[in-house]
């Protein structure tokens, strides 16, 4: 009896095991893999997206798949076809076919009320809190600093900081982590998603994780009110049980964006993986400008965005 029991103990340890195994392997598929960047390169290496015609309809360091989605600046649906390489091909979806109609509420690309620029608080604080955080600790802008990639050091860190206090400037609290979470890996989710964890027991109003995307300058580059700066992409995953919801709060930041500086959001991405905004409906991924923009053209679009973004958490 007593050795039958010890089998049976070790046939429940061993089945244990592998389901532990597999949700570990299966969790690791659906994360969202890291920008393909090297430590000290100063060209990192993008992916090029083209429509059924050949026209370039996006360049970005995030990995392209196959079923990917786009939601161009003037909210044409794309959705990825198919992926060689750093190439990729994406077909245009139309109110009756696209991916997105059972996701998306019927008026949610219609013309919004036109929000006017965020000021100084007047009136009594609204208790909005927000948190800020940062994946990829390392990303730089080369112009700038010399480099793509300073470990630990970013200049990401001083583009969060330029979010964080147009944020307090209105009356908005803040919590800015600073975490390490490099290298700059596919585990680096993984390690923020203890950080993200940390904050969101604060119970923000919103989270963001403000990184850098890997592309041509000129992908990135715009001007506001005749000034040079960056422009800014959403970035969302799609293995994300609760993606309607942050899809449905993306959509509404894209349209205070594009209300308040036309041209200042590239537009929505929508890839594999959740980047940990199965945590909060409320989380957005934000790339601000590309390793070959100025840091302050960055520091410009990250300040014009907070404008939107105040005007959403007004509003909610």
């Amino acid at each position: 009896m007593e050795t039958t029991a010890k089998r049976y103990l070790w046939v429940f340890f061993a089945i244990l095991l592998i389901i532990l195994a597999g949700a570990y392997l299966m969790n690791l598929i659906n994360a969202p893999q890291s920008k393909p960047l090297g430590d000290n390169q100063s060209t990192p290496s993008y992916y090029t997206v083209r429509d059924e015609a050949g026209n370039v309809i996006l360049e970005t360091g995030v990995p392209i798949q196959v079923d990917d989605i786009w939601i161009s600046d003037q909210n044409q649906h794309y959705q990825v076809t198919r992926v060689e390489r750093d190439q990729a091909w994406a077909a245009l979806k139309t109110a009756d076919n696209s991916p997105l109609k059972s996701m998306l509420k019927p008026d949610s690309l219609a013309a919004q009320p036109v929000l006017g620029p965020s000021i100084p608080v007047q009136t009594p604080p609204q208790d909005i809190h927000v948190v800020i955080y940062h994946t990829h600790s390392d990303e730089s802008y080369v112009p700038t600093s010399g480099t793509a990639s300073k470990p630990g050091n970013g200049d990401v860190y001083q583009i969060g900081a330029k979010l964080a206090d147009t944020f307090k400037l209105n009356g908005i609290s803040v919590t800015h982590s600073l975490n390490n979470h490099n290298p700059h890996d596919i585990n680096a989710y993984h390690r923020s998603r203890r950080t993200a964890t940390q904050l969101l027991a604060e119970g923000p109003d919103a989270a963001f994780d403000i990184h850098r995307d890997a592309a041509p300058a000129s992908a990135y580059q715009t001007t506001i009110n005749g000034i040079p700066c960056a422009r800014v992409m959403i970035v969302m995953g799609r293995s994300n049980p609760n993606f309607q919801t942050n899809l449905n709060y993306a959509l509404q930041v894209k349209a205070a964006a594009d209300s308040l500086y036309p041209g200042l959001l590239r537009g929505i991405f929508i890839g594999r993986g959740n980047y940990n905004q199965d945590l909060y409906p409320t989380a957005l991924l934000l790339e601000v400008g590309t390793h070959g923009n100025y840091l302050l053209s960055a520091e410009r679009a990250v300040t014009a965005m907070g404008d939107a973004l105040i005007a959403v958490l007004r509003n909610r």
